[in-house]
């Protein structure tokens, strides 16, 4: 049986530029409407198809000139990731191995609360995020860290569990149970903007 290998890379180019073209689409939802593809592993999956995939397409396709050029803006692009401070690479490296994700919680109401740090200079944040059927959509998000009183500050990463109270078509209001104390937060919602909590 003859093997079509000129047919096996046509496949595999296809496959890339379609993984590529995906990745594009989910960056440019992200920037512009903080929204993403359904559920927080799709994207950073997609991300790592991506990585591993890459290799293959370089080598495969190596005598061409456009490979070489964009084998080197990769190259350059890692490169310049680690010039301030490297922190464009561990913002990527935190957001796409899931490392990034500090503490999350599934609602009844199709959203989830989770926290997140994806650098490592910046403080954690609270999202809210809105569970769709083809995308996610970023509805809040704010600093971890509330001032009950004078005495008491929570940081919500140290939630042990989140309840839903209440939800209106513009608002939610939960519960954050935390080991020795309790919290209820009302969190307005925008649809690309973020409100501070009331």
């Amino acid at each position: 049986m003859k093997i079509d290998f000129r047919t096996k890379e046509t496949k595999l180019i296809t496959f890339y530029l379609i993984i590529s073209a995906l990745m594009i689409l989910n960056l440019c939802l992200f920037v512009s409407a903080r929204m993403s593809f359904a559920g927080y592993w799709s994207d950073r999956i997609l991300f790592w198809i991506w990585v591993f995939t890459t290799p293959f397409i370089i080598i495969l396709c190596w005598k061409k000139l456009f490979t070489k050029i964009y084998f080197g803006l990769l190259v350059m692009g890692l490169i310049l990731s680690f010039l301030p401070m490297a922190v464009p690479f561990f913002a990527i490296f935190l957001s796409a191995s899931g490392e990034g994700r500090i503490n999350h919680f599934n609602l009844d109401n199709n959203m989830r609360i989770q926290i997140v740090n994806y650098g490592i200079l910046g403080r954690p944040r609270v999202q809210v995020v809105k569970d769709n059927f083809l995308f996610d959509q970023i509805k809040y998000e704010d600093q971890d860290e509330i001032q009950k009183n004078d005495s008491t500050l929570f940081e919500l990463r140290d939630a042990k569990n989140v309840i839903l109270i209440n939800e209106t078509a513009n608002s939610i209001t939960v519960k954050y149970v935390f080991e020795n104390d309790t919290l209820i937060r009302r969190v307005s919602l925008q649809e690309k903007t973020h409100l501070g909590l009331d």
